[in-house]
């Protein structure tokens, strides 16, 4: 039986969206996957996960700017991925 780690996870979501980024794809849609990067590595404390989505999604219901909410939801779809596999994992 091989026992996966939440780290080992983490390293082939991250290595996954790396792969998704290339230059056929429209510049915003390799943001979007380096944003949901940027937002899985920022987490340096699993115990904050479900505090940092409530900040986003408070951020997201006041955003008035495009550019804003669509950064915030592609930060939400990382830290909620993220969220799924520490319960899955913890």
């Amino acid at each position: 039986m091989v026992i996966v780690t939440l780290q080992q996870v983490l390293d082939e979501r991250i290595s996954f969206l790396k792969e998704q980024i290339n230059p056929t794809n429209k510049p915003q849609v390799n943001s979007t996957f380096q944003i949901q990067i940027d937002a899985i590595r920022s987490v340096d404390d699993i115990e904050k996960v479900e505090s940092i989505i409530t900040q986003k999604k408070t951020l997201l219901k006041n955003s008035k700017d495009v550019h804003e909410s669509e950064r915030l939801y592609a930060e939400l779809d990382g830290l909620e991925w993220l969220q799924r596999q520490i319960e899955r994992y913890t």
